[in-house]
């Protein structure tokens, strides 16, 4: 059988939910103006332009706690990525209106980092630096997860005695089984007993 590999790849079901979910808050006179995006929805300028439209404003910056702190008043909108628990308490702090969009896909690895942690794993999670996913998820357990991106990555890795007895590797939701499977199994050349949970 012949795999054949798309690039670039359409939307995920999360980013879809995730705009009609904008599109609705966009259109519903009851919700807190202005309406902002806490970071690119989805990286599309013609969906962007759309949403523009509809009257809603996208942020960005270098993190979505930093792009946060533009806001004063009004709704934020979460984007399918997810953020941090930090950003959702400051949101709150600040009296925002929040609406979470974040991709059940997402959540599910959020979930999962706290009950690995919980089992006393420390946690190698692949990701891009730099993308706002990897950032809610390191967000959820800071001290307990390394981001890692590449083979450098692994050989960098300073863990304690008590890190590396217990590890589990996860990994971006956006990054398929290609991006991610050389990784992978040079962390098991380095770690043979470090436990994969990819369930999504």
């Amino acid at each position: 059988m012949e795999v054949i590999k798309i690039s670039p790849r359409g939307y995920c079901y999360g980013v879809v939910d995730a705009l009609q979910l904008v599109r609705q808050t966009a259109k519903d006179p009851t919700v807190p103006r202005p309406i902002y995006i806490i970071g690119q929805i989805v990286h599309n300028r013609h969906a962007i332009e759309e949403l523009t439209n509809l009257g809603v404003i996208t942020l960005e910056g270098p993190d979505r706690a930093s792009i946060l702190e533009q806001v004063n008043e009004g709704t934020v909108i979460f984007t399918a990525h997810g953020v941090s628990p930090l950003v959702k308490r400051r949101a709150r702090e600040h009296g925002l209106n929040c609406i979470d969009a974040t991709c059940p896909d997402v959540t599910v690895t959020h979930d999962l980092v706290h009950e690995l942690v919980a089992n006393g794993y420390y946690i190698l999670y692949i990701g891009k630096k730099g993308h706002p996913e990897p950032e809610g998820v390191l967000g959820e357990v800071p001290g307990h997860i390394s981001l890692i991106e590449n083979e450098a990555d692994v050989d960098a890795l300073s863990l304690t005695q008590a890190q590396e007895e217990k590890l589990a590797i996860s990994t971006q939701t956006t990054l398929s089984q290609w991006d991610t499977r050389r990784v992978i199994e040079y962390i098991k050349t380095r770690y043979p007993h470090a436990e994969v949970h990819i369930d999504i």
